[in-house]
């Protein structure tokens, strides 16, 4: 397999088939220890003989889905899975708040001045022998999805956890052409901020090939509010 699409245990996970219980990650461990938490909010999940799990996040399975469509060897893996993959050239992770500085991850820290256990989960997914080895063996590291802006004000982290390519905005466009570039030996770019006139129009973007957590599906993007405040807004809306 030359990519492995996935992230750490707040991500890769269906909360008990309760979408709800999926907050709970946004928040640090309140009157129990985080083994507990972590069990309820963001339980292990099932997964076939590869380590692909039975449900995935719906944003990860777009970028499986834009890189199936081209012909490139890809799938979402399990993140205690990922030593079944010692092949993969390229390792491409999504998520919804990296470092818990997106709403509500950021109040819960203001409120109780604790780490929520999203940050910490990923902290520990980038430090794990895993993610050491992809490291070790010069493995391409490329993030994305809607928490993507938070590397920025993290550059100290893409320098220590060897990522190779930030991906800000919509990726299904661009992610074919990076990996592309990867798996031919080229550098692709360090940042790659996607526009409102790059943005996939809605026949650019692909089914998903598998399940979404919980049979989420997206019936549209974008935003006609037009709120100032909002990044949402600044894509098109396509529906």
């Amino acid at each position: 397999m030359d990519v492995v699409i996935t992230s750490d245990r707040t991500m890769i996970t269906d909360h008990h088939g309760k979408e709800f219980l999926g907050f709970m990650t946004t928040a640090p461990p309140i009157f129990l220890p985080e083994k507990i938490w972590m069990s309820i909010a963001a339980p292990k999940i099932k997964v076939n003989e590869i380590g692909e799990p039975c449900q995935a996040p719906y944003g990860l399975r777009k970028i499986e889905a834009a890189l199936l469509d081209a012909g490139i060897d890809a799938a979402v893996i399990d993140p205690d899975h990922l030593s079944k993959h010692p092949e993969a050239k390229v390792v491409a992770i999504g998520h919804h708040d990296y470092f818990a500085l997106g709403p509500p991850s950021s109040e819960w820290w203001v409120l109780t001045g604790k780490e929520p256990v999203n940050a910490r989960s990923f902290r520990k997914f980038m430090e794990s022998k895993e993610m050491e080895y992809f490291r070790r063996k010069g493995a391409k590291i490329v993030v994305g999805g809607p928490a993507a802006w938070q590397w920025l004000y993290k550059p100290e982290l893409i320098e220590r956890w060897g990522v190779t390519t930030v991906i800000d905005g919509e990726g299904e466009r661009v992610i074919v052409d990076v990996v592309e570039r990867i798996l031919n030996g080229e550098e692709p770019p360090k940042l790659i901020q996607v526009g409102m006139d790059e943005v996939p129009s809605l026949d650019e973007i692909p089914l998903i090939k598998k399940p979404s957590v919980n049979g989420l599906v997206e019936i549209s993007r974008g935003c006609p509010r037009g709120c100032r405040f909002c990044s949402v807004t600044l894509r098109p809306l396509r529906h």
